[in-house]
Parts: structure tokens; sequence; C-alpha cells
């Protein structure tokens, strides 16, 4: 004859039966950066086509038909990436567009191209282009490159966003004035004007 449980007896199956189920998997950790460009006809940060899975590589791209004599800018990463450095050593690659030797120049004067990793994961870079007598580029072209890989000592988990954000932009515009203007007039045309760089959608994949 069964005699039915008692209804303590009852809950402690429940909870047994709780308890030997499977637990939720854990997040795949990420192995490389997916990167969507931003809908913008202003500047830009695009994903180059010798990007990698494991290496995002970014240009830096202007409005067609501004002609400007260079940019500078900073570009904060969360945890979990790094900037990567160029055959150069540095963080930021010139692409060939701007003229960084002046037509005056000594072979042994040193380009015009910056950059340097800060405290917070704070990238600033800079490309400009030396002297009056050479003319200002057409700024719809990759001017100058950052990359980015995944931190290997950071736990990324696939999926996951990684957004960056660019708290400061300026280019150096076409017109810097002659030689023939007074110091006042080129001081005031020297001023690099500031900008809004925008940027894509970064996941880890």
């Amino acid at each position: 004859m069964n005699r039915p449980l008692p209804a303590l007896s009852v809950a402690v199956l429940l909870v047994l039966s709780a308890c030997s189920g499977s637990s939720p998997a854990a997040p795949a950790a990420a192995a490389g950066l997916g990167y969507t460009d931003p809908a913008s006809s202003g500047w830009a940060l695009v994903k180059d086509a010798s990007s990698t899975p494991s290496r995002l590589v970014l240009n830096v791209v202007g409005p067609r038909g501004l002609l400007t004599r260079g940019v500078g800018f900073n570009v904060q990463a969360p945890p979990g990436l790094v900037f990567d450095t160029f055959s150069t050593g540095l963080p930021i690659n010139d692409t060939g567009v701007y003229q960084l030797d002046s037509a005056s120049a000594a072979p042994a004067d040193p380009v015009a191209l910056v950059g340097a990793l800060k405290p917070g994961n704070l990238l600033t870079v800079g490309i400009y282009q030396k002297g009056r007598e050479r003319p200002a580029k057409d700024s719809g072209a990759a001017l100058c490159q950052i990359a980015l890989k995944l931190d290997p000592s950071a736990k990324v988990a696939a999926g996951q966003p990684l957004p960056l954000q660019v708290p400061k932009a300026k280019v150096i515009p076409d017109d810097l004035g002659s030689s023939t203007d007074s110091l006042y007039v080129q001081s005031q045309k020297l001023r690099m004007q500031a900008i809004v760089l925008s940027v894509g959608t970064l996941t880890a994949i």
C-alpha cells in the first residue's frame, strides 16, 4: 500500500530536483572586434580594409572637398581594449595625404606626426602639414590611422559593446594667412578649429 509523502518531504524533493539542474553556460570569450561605420557625411572614424578580426584599423576621414592642413584628436577607449602601434612605434599611422615636411625643411627636420597614450586608456594623436608653401589637402580621404585590439588580460565576453568616445578633435584650416600678414592676423588664422569626429559601433565578437 502506497502512502502519500508528507508535505515536507515533497518540498525537499523539489529543492533537490531544482539543484540538480544544469547551470546556465558562461558567455563565450570574445576573440576579436566587430565595427560598423558611423552614418556620417562629416568627420568620422571609418574601418580600413586592412583590418582583421583581431586588429581593427580605423581611418580618420573628413568631408570631401574640405581643404585642411592637419588634424588632431583624443580617443577614449573602455576597459578591455588597447591601442596598437604601427611600424614606426607610434599609435598613429601616416597615410601620405599630408606633406609633413615643409618645402624648405632640412632632411633631418622631424615630421609633424605625434601620438601618445595617457592614463585612463586615452589616446591623443595628431598629424600636421608644415609650411605655408604646401597646398592644403582634400579631407575626404584616409588622413591617418589608429589601431585597436582586445586586451589579452581582460575577460571580454562575445557580444559585449565597447563604446569609443572622442572628447576632442580639431583641424588646421586651409587659410593660414600669408607671410606678409600682421602677426595678429597670423595668430588668429593659425588657431585650430573644433570638429565633431563621429564614431561607429564597436562590439566584441
